[in-house]
Order: C-alpha cells, then sequence, then structure tokens
C-alpha cells in the first residue's frame, strides 16, 4: 500500500460533523468538517512525491535585497566589538585538524590527533558540523572584515573537504549508507555545510561552489534515502533548507528544486499553515516539533521565490502569524524549543525531549528558565532569516526589520559571552548561562548571525536604498552604473540622534527610504541639509526622493520610550502579577536584592522608572531602592528576571 493510500485512508477518519466542537476546523468539499489528527502514524503524512515542470516556474523578484559586501562597520557602534568577539571564538573554539577529522576517517587518510577531542553527540553524532560551524561564521564574517589567519583556517577546511572528496562528488564524513546514519546527520550536516560553502563562496573562495555544485549532483540521485529523508527519526525536515538554498545559488539547477518539491513540500503542511492551526508548529507529527521548524518556513518561502507557487506564500504567512502571537518571547526570542513523540498504551503522544521534564510548548506557553527549554539561539536565527526573506519581498512593512532588530539586540548581542562562546538559551530569569565551546547548534547558527550583521543595516533596490537598522557605518552601491556611498553617524542606542551622509561623484536620482521604527514614540521629522523634509509615522519607512549631490546630509531624532506588557504564560505565581519592560526595541531585566524572581514594591512601572543619568539605558524605581532595570543584553553574571512579580491589588 503506498504512503499516499495510507495517508488519505487515515485521514478520513478525521472528517466528521460537529457544530459543538471547539477544534480548528476546516471545511471539505462535501460540507464536512477536517480536522488533521496530528497523533496519527507517522505514514499518515507524505510529502508531494511529484515535482513541478521549471517550465512553469514564475519566479518572484525580491524588491530589496541585502547587501553582500561593501558595509564597512565603525568601531563606536555595538556591532563592530560583537564581531571581534565572535573572531576570536571562532578562532579559539576547535582546530582545523579537529573539523576535519570526520572527513578524513571516512576518506581513510592520514590526520594529526587533536589535543581537544571529539565532542559528545555535537561532533559523533552529528559528524562534519563543526566544518559547516566554522564555515558558516567565517565565511559570513570575511565578507565585511578582512583577517588573515580566519581566511586562512577557512581555506584550509575547503581543501580539506575537497581532499576528501569522492569521484562522484559526495562529500559528507559518513558514508551515505542509512544504515550507517547518526542522529539526524541525512539531514543536519548537509544543511550546515551548504550553508557554510554558500558562505565560503562569497566571501571568495574559488573552490567551494565546486564542491557545493558536485555534491547537490550526487545528493539528487541518492534514491536509497529521499524516501527516508521526511521520517528520519530527528528533525527530518531540517534538510530542507540545503536544497533550496542550492537551488537558488549561483550554481544551483532545477533538479535541486524538483528534489525539494518531491521529498520535503508537504500540501497537508502547507493547507494547516495557511489556516493557522496552531497545531500544525507544536504538535508537527514527523519527529519532533522544535524551534528548527523555522528552518523549513525559510524553505517554503524559498519555493514560493523560486516558482511563485503562491500556496507557499499564503502557508508562510500563517506560519510567520502563528510563531509572532503564540511562541515569540519580549525581547523576540523564540519560545517554543524541542518536543518529542513517544508511544504509551499503543498510542503518540507529545513529551518534553527531557524525560525529567513533562511540560512540553503549547501556545502561549511562555517558559521563563531553563525548565522550558526555552529561546534558543537558533531559532532566534532561523527567525532572522526568516523574516529577512519577507523584507526584501516587502521591504516597505516595517514589521519584519522590527524582529530582525529585536533579535539581533536582545538574543545575538545578548547571548554573546564576554569570552566569545555563544549562549545556548535566551533565559527571562536567574542566571544566564555559562558556557565552553562546545559545536552546539546554537553555536553554530549564533556564529553565522553575528558573522553576517552588516547585511541588516542596509537593504539596495533598484532604485535607492533602505536604511533599516541604526549602526555606526557606511556602505558602498551603485544606482545603475553610478557608485554612491552613505556613511551613517550614530552613537544609537546610547544616544537617539542619526545623520547619513552622501557622497557621490556627480548627482544621481534615487529614493532614499529611512526605517522610522514601530516603537517610535511619536512621529519623527526628519530634514535634508538641515530643513524639515518630510514626516515619519511609528512602523514605517519615510521615503525621501530627489537628485542628491555630494555632501547631502539627512537627520533624525529617534523618541524611545518604556512599554509595559503583562506576562500570560504558565510561570506564573499565585498573588502577582508578571509585567516586561521595554526601551525602544531593548528588552530589560529587573536585576537587584533578593531571590529570583524579584518582587517589586511597584505597580504603574511605566511612570516610576527614572533614567540613571550616568548609565545609559538604565532605570531606577521611584520607591524601590533595591532593583533597578538594565538592558538584558548587558546581564552577565548577575540574578535578574525579566518578569518581575508585582503584588496584586486586594
Amino acid at each position: 500500500m503506498s504512503t499516499k493510500t495510507v495517508f488519505f485512508m487515515l485521514l478520513f477518519t478525521a472528517l466528521f460533523f460537529d457544530c459543538s466542537s471547539n477544534r480548528d476546523t476546516r471545511e471539505s468539499d462535501c460540507g464536512a468538517k477536517v480536522v488533521l489528527d496530528y497523533s496519527l502514524p507517522v505514514e499518515a503524512y507524505g510529502s508531494r512525491m511529484q515535482a513541478s515542470d521549471p517550465a512553469g516556474w514564475r519566479p518572484v523578484a525580491f524588491r530589496a535585497v541585502a547587501p553582500v559586501e561593501g558595509v564597512m562597520l565603525s568601531g563606536d557602534g555595538l556591532f563592530r566589538p560583537a564581531m571581534e568577539r565572535n573572531i576570536s571564538y571562532l578562532l579559539r573554539s576547535f582546530s582545523v585538524n579537529h573539523m576535519l577529522h570526520p572527513f578524513r576517517i571516512r576518506a581513510g587518510k592520514r590526520f594529526e590527533p587533536d589535543s581537544v577531542p571529539q565532542e559528545p553527540f555535537w561532533d559523533i553524532e552529528l559528524r562534519g558540523s563543526s566544518a559547516g560551524r566554522f564555515l558558516m561564521g567565517a565565511g559570513n564574517t570575511l565578507r565585511w572584515i578582512d583577517h588573515a589567519e580566519l581566511r586562512a583556517r577557512l581555506n584550509e577546511i575547503i581543501d580539506g573537504i575537497e581532499e576528501c572528496r569522492r569521484p562522484n562528488g559526495y562529500i559528507l564524513p559518513y558514508e551515505p549508507d542509512p544504515d550507517s546514519l547518526r542522529s539526524e546527520e541525512p539531514n543536519y550536516a548537509r544543511a550546515w555545510l551548504t550553508h557554510g560553502l554558500i558562505d565560503a563562496a562569497i566571501a571568495g573562495n574559488p573552490k567551494a561552489y565546486g564542491l557545493l555544485r558536485g555534491h547537490a549532483d550526487w545528493f539528487n540521485t541518492w534514491e536509497v534515502m529521499h524516501p527516508k529523508l521526511l521520517y528520519w527519526h530527528n528533525n527530518n525536515h531540517q534538510g530542507h533548507i540545503a536544497s533550496t538554498r542550492t537551488y537558488l545559488s549561483p550554481v544551483g539547477k532545477p533538479e535541486d528544486l524538483q528534489t525539494a518539491e518531491k521529498y520535503y513540500l508537504c500540501d497537508w503542511w502547507i493547507d494547516e499553515l495557511a489556516a493557522r492551526r496552531e497545531e500544525a508548529i507544536w504538535q508537527y507529527p514527523l519527529q519532533n516539533p522544535h524551534c528548527y521548524l523555522i528552518a523549513s518556513f525559510e524553505a517554503y518561502l524559498d519555493h514560493y521565490v523560486a516558482t511563485g507557487d503562491k500556496s507557499c506564500l499564503d502557508a508562510m504567512l500563517g506560519a510567520w502569524e502563528l510563531i509572532h502571537e503564540n511562541w515569540e518571547h519580549a525581547g523576540g526570542s523564540i519560545a517554543i524549543c524541542e518536543n518529542q513523540w513517544d508511544i504509551e498504551n499503543g498510542k503518540r503522544v507529545l513529551k518534553h525531549w527531557d524525560k525529567t521534564h513533562e511540560c512540553s510548548h503549547p501556545p502561549r506557553s511562555y517558559y521563563l528558565t531553563g525548565y522550558g527549554h526555552t529561546g534558543e539561539t537558533c531559532g532566534t536565527v532561523f527567525w532572522v532569516k526568516f523574516n529577512q526573506r519577507f523584507h526584501q519581498l516587502y521591504p516597505n512593512e516595517e514589521k519584519y526589520m522590527a524582529e530582525i532588530e529585536k533579535s539581533i539586540y536582545n538574543v545575538s548581542l545578548a547571548n554573546l559571552q564576554n569570552d566569545g562562546p555563544l549562549r545556548y538559551h535566551t533565559i527571562m530569569q536567574g542566571k544566564k548561562e555559562k558556557l565552553r565551546a562546545s559545536n552546539s547548534c546554537c553555536e553554530g547558527q549564533g556564529t553565522r548571525l553575528l558573522g553576517s550583521l552588516p547585511e541588516y543595516i542596509y537593504s539596495i533596490a533598484s532604485d535607492g536604498l533602505y536604511v533599516n537598522l541604526y549602526e555606526p557605518s557606511s556602505i558602498r552601491w551603485k544606482v545603475g552604473e553610478q557608485s554612491v556611498c552613505l556613511t551613517q553617524e550614530s552613537h544609537f542606542p546610547f544616544r537617539p540622534e542619526v545623520a547619513l551622509s552622501l557622497s557621490t561623484p556627480k548627482p544621481v536620482k534615487m529614493k532614499l527610504r529611512v526605517r522610522i521604527p514601530s516603537w517610535a514614540a511619536q512621529n519623527v521629522t526628519v530634514t535634508v541639509n538641515g530643513k524639515p523634509s518630510a514626516t515619519g509615522k511609528p512602523g514605517s519607512y519615510v521615503e525621501l526622493p530627489r537628485r542628491w549631490r555630494e555632501g547631502d546630509r539627512i537627520a533624525f531624532t529617534l523618541p524611545m520610550d518604556l512599554r509595559i506588557s503583562p506576562y500570560h504564560g504558565l510561570d506564573t505565581v499565585p498573588g502577582y502579577d508578571r509585567y516586561a519592560v521595554e526601551y525602544g526595541p531593548f528588552l530589560l531585566a529587573a536585576t537587584g536584592e533578593g531571590e529570583v524572581p524579584h518582587v517589586l514594591a511597584s505597580s504603574g512601572l511605566e511612570n516610576k522608572l527614572i533614567p540613571d543619568p550616568d548609565r545609559p539605558l538604565h532605570f531606577s524605581i521611584a520607591d524601590d531602592r533595591t532593583h533597578i532595570f538594565a538592558p538584558y543584553w548587558q546581564i552577565s553574571n548577575e540574578m535578574f528576571t525579566v518578569y518581575p512579580l508585582i503584588k496584586k491589588k486586594q
């Protein structure tokens, strides 16, 4: 019996007429309410198993694109120091010998023993991921900062992978026999190496695209594994992004996308996400519901960009809303992490990945501590990349860049330890983690995001430029055939004034679009050469079309204000309310005396917080001398809570 036949037989059992049901339902053609049962055997959920004809594809053009070069950061901002610390992490974490170890073992090559043994699980069960981690972090970084040692190591890893490559193009560091694969290997390492090879190629390594193309040609014929990919234990869906990113790269072929369509694309999931069904996220039925689902969302949106398949766009708009409204903490970290389906009494039930915990991540659970396994850094990176695609499709919709901004300040910078390694979780209460380098999923994706920070400041349009973030920097790009340079002067977030100056050999007609953030406390007046030119509403882009000349100067001030939001998750305390405090895009944390969770004496916090004149972004409390609020990204070793307790009024 075929997988497709099994699916429809099982789905038939979910058809019923019940007007009193409070479950989410959809109308079938015959008028019945269709409910997809997420506890069915995995065979009930199939992929498309057929590919579309490239002749019918109608690619969708981005309206703005992220720069891949040409952005320079000033040391006066937050991004450049973070990138320097990330470089230090990459160089001090693992040696080239360590990262090439599994490749050389598989190829039967001699290798020098490394002083640091292979990491349990991260190196041994996910062979090749450490090389992918380094290539992602270093490849992204080298586009903006030329660092000789970092480049030499990147090139050495690429050379080592090439030396171990088989004549048929196969490069992965394990035998391609399904019986020899471990954990998440057929999808995880392939996705990481795909990202890393693309990043290395963009950074200037001439061999990386050749390795990528040869391996993709092999993968597209891996017929023994293709039908198993979607059912592979542990995060089977995550390999999807490797195929779509390869297709959209300069060496992509239609076969890359067609393979993804056949073995990863699921029409039942497209329907569920388009219908905004929460179960499609937290009860994802094919192995582990996980923040890694967002990497799959990236791939589905790639299908829309590549083919114009609007069903994928509708589903991903639904997926964005579901995550944003149900699994996003104040500050932007992602509140869904890893759950697992188990068999109990012959039925499938959902359990937390850690057997000592019984919690999973239903909508709006919002766990605050390490118990809830909340806020994985890798989930935030996928969220940033997902939002970046939407921003490039719809650059005038400010909300997508607002999500990227929150994620950078409150997760990426917050989870970079002072000595370099990246934290796994964005814990909301207690103490932040103190971790050593270990090649975790969060380090791999975290170093990738830190290395790519400059590409979010600006976006390039055919008729000009979008200014998205307020980081001191400059960008060189072309409008038509003419080279233009824009320099941004800013001390954000410590001072609200921003100035932009143009340098161009001759006048150029173009549109500058300046983001007025949704967190702005009021409308923003934008001046050009000292004269008011436009007024921007919060949550929009101000468009400045004109013939720009050498020395033209744009200026504006960003009005930040405090925002208080109540907590409605599962970590409640009887008799108390909890509130988060944000200032501009920054999540604040309460620190001070006493055990966490801190109990504050105040209600009406927004009216009682007093700015500290000596420490920007810090606030004292008018009737509470034992606590202060500080930016979450500046919290280091002290006890804190993002949601302090305030006793309910009797």
